[in-house]
């Protein structure tokens, strides 16, 4: 019964269940793990609690189901605070108490959170730290947040590609030979303030942001790809390989669980990744990519994942392929 179920603002007590909850309503295709709730919330900057909303079956109090809503607190570099808008990161329901209208009232909790923070713009996914840049292209969430008046539209896309075929093409190998004395390499320590300096040019918005806070946290330089000429940082790939400390948006749904350890495979993840406007045009973009898979297999990786992105083409060009796909969702309050 709908009375049986309370809504209650989140406690460190609830993170387990919230974990459950997840992968029980979506940890086939999404399997969360403990560590990677953490780090995308309770240790992200931008999580308040008073926007994560917990919903508890009162005569068991169990975690039955969730939501997570965010405002920006600190600036994301020079797009600042998008007060423009406030985002919904994920919600679920546990499957046997879903179609009772807990979902709607936990959506309810958001959107009342992001109201009180003085955000108009409700958008789904692609938050700081975030899981998902939008909704997961499954008729369940597109219908429920389409019927509750969210506007559904255009593609983002993850990639993978095995790795142990892979080999280097021969456009790579001649972009490398047509620039002469441009280094596509892992950068050293010592490295970082060009690489931000390259970033404040280029990319000074979240990507500057989300780069700094990873070094900023002990992030390894060496799993930065970059285009290096006379000691300037040109271009840059955000690597994770499969043992980094940090868990990358792209390998956010590539690995195994905390309880169910054993998946084939080890994944290796890339992004964001970028070149500056003064270089484009030389295949340099490609060699970047060449050498940020083979950096991923060398640390042991055995299959590479994209997230986030609409350059099918252009990844396509290296045999990565979409395997999943996701909808932009947004709500926007009348004046």
């Amino acid at each position: 019964m709908i009375s049986d179920v309370d809504v209650r603002a989140f406690a460190p007590a609830s993170i387990q269940g919230i974990v459950n909850t997840w992968n029980a309503a979506a940890g086939d295709r999404f399997p969360l793990r403990e560590r990677l709730f953490r780090q995308n919330t309770v240790d992200d900057p931008h999580f308040d609690p008073a926007g994560c909303a917990v919903a508890v079956d009162a005569r068991t109090e169990a975690v039955i189901g969730f939501a997570v809503a965010k405002v920006a607190r600190v600036p994301l570099g020079a797009d600042g605070l998008r007060a423009d808008r406030g985002w919904i990161s994920m919600l679920a329901v546990t499957p046997r108490y879903q179609r009772r209208g807990i979902g709607m009232r936990l959506l309810d909790a958001a959107e009342a959170f992001l109201r009180r923070r003085g955000r108009r713009r409700f958008v789904l996914g692609s938050d700081p730290a975030h899981f998902f840049p939008g909704v997961p292209d499954d008729p369940g969430p597109l219908g429920f947040f389409a019927a509750r008046g969210y506007a559904l539209r255009g593609d983002a896309f993850d990639l993978r590609r095995p790795l142990d075929a892979y080999q280097t093409p021969l456009v790579v190998l001649q972009a490398l030979a047509a620039n002469p004395g441009v280094e596509v390499r892992p950068l050293r320590p010592g490295e970082e303030a060009s690489l931000l300096a390259f970033l404040d040019a280029t990319f000074p918005g979240r990507w500057r942001y989300t780069v700094a806070r990873y070094l900023d946290a002990g992030g390894a330089i060496g799993d930065i790809m970059g285009i290096v000429t006379r000691a300037e940082v040109l271009g840059f790939a955000h690597l994770f390989p499969p043992d980094a400390s940090w868990i990358g948006p792209s390998v956010a749904w590539a690995m195994p669980t905390d309880d169910a350890p054993a998946r084939p495979g080890r994944a290796g993840g890339l992004g964001p990744m970028g070149i500056s406007p003064a270089i484009r045009g030389r295949g340099l973009g490609l060699v970047l990519l060449d050498r940020s898979v083979l950096h991923l297999r060398d640390a042991g990786a055995t299959e590479a994942y994209i997230d986030w992105t609409v350059l099918l083409d252009f990844y396509g060009k290296l045999g990565f392929a979409p395997c999943r796909r996701y909808r932009h969702g947004e709500r926007c309050l009348a004046d």
